[in-house]
């Protein structure tokens, strides 16, 4: 049910601001100002003087790529990957910043134990109701309140009014906690293949839960679903953030943390209290 030409207005729209450096530079140097002094978070200064639409520059970072952060210590690499995802949904859900460019090429381990996160050029800036639409999606899927998910995708724009009566609300909320439980509902979680072990395992109980429908029934609702333009970024980000989690095999009560973001809970981790310090 996706709106192809819509969707690919605004990737091509996001591609070619990816392509001019200045816009990059202002995003970088906006993102800099908003976390400098950040207690784990670093981003580095555009140099403006030497910098140009073709040609970005900005301070010299050292510090350990991401294959080798990987081979560290379970608990290293529990912090290094909290701190991507505390630096992502941060942006997104309280500055209002998609960052659609998560891959771990993007960001260093410094040696003072901050990361810094390097490429700036695939950002939107996001309304409030769009903000205000991605909570309501992740608390009715936190409560399992299957009525109150449905009216959020409606809200959302994930799904068009005019078809909500084609879809078994029972159905979506099933869908949308296979999709989002890792940071909508909290609990720990350990990325890796225990985890997939237990993926594999909720899959068949849900496909076995699901027999009522039949596979063209569920296809049918599925196609009922579309995605709004303004969240492409956000999907983006979503994912490949989860996907670095795993590579990582990393462990905390991720749903904690992002309700942090998402709903104004308090901090869940030492990381949490130091930057609501550092905003305080």
């Amino acid at each position: 049910g996706i709106d192809s030409k819509a969707l690919f207005s605004e990737l091509r729209e996001r591609i070619s601001e990816e392509l001019d450096y200045e816009l990059e530079a202002q995003h970088q140097r906006r993102v800099e100002r908003l976390l400098r002094g950040h207690p784990f978070i670093s981003v580095p200064r555009v140099d403006t003087a030497l910098s140009t639409r073709r040609i970005l520059v900005s301070e010299f970072i050292n510090g350990e790529r991401f294959d080798v952060v990987r081979e560290r210590e379970e608990s290293e690499r529990d912090r290094y990957g909290e701190i991507v995802f505390r630096f992502y949904f941060g942006l997104l859900y309280r500055d209002r910043m998609a960052l659609g460019d998560p891959h771990p090429g993007n960001y260093l381990l410094r040696p003072e134990g901050r990361v810094a996160f390097l490429d700036y050029g695939l950002l939107r800036d996001v309304a409030p109701e769009r903000v205000n639409a991605e909570r309501s999606i992740a608390q009715a899927v936190r409560d399992r309140d299957a009525p109150a998910l449905k009216s959020a995708l409606v809200g959302g724009g994930y799904l068009p009014a005019e078809r909500g009566d084609i879809v078994d609300a029972e159905l979506a909320l099933r869908m949308m906690r296979r999709a989002t439980r890792w940071y909508a509902v909290p609990g720990h979680r350990r990325f890796g293949p225990d985890d997939d072990r237990r993926r594999h395992r909720r899959h068949r109980e849900h496909r076995d839960s699901d027999a009522g429908h039949s596979r063209a029934d569920a296809r049918e609702q599925i196609n009922q679903f579309t995605l709004p333009p303004d969240t492409v970024l956000i999907r983006r980000m979503h994912g490949i953030v989860g996907i670095v989690l795993w590579q990582l095999r990393a462990g905390a009560d991720w749903g904690a943390i992002a309700a942090e973001y998402l709903h104004g809970g308090p901090p869940a981790t030492a990381l949490g209290e130091a930057e609501a310090a550092f905003f305080k």
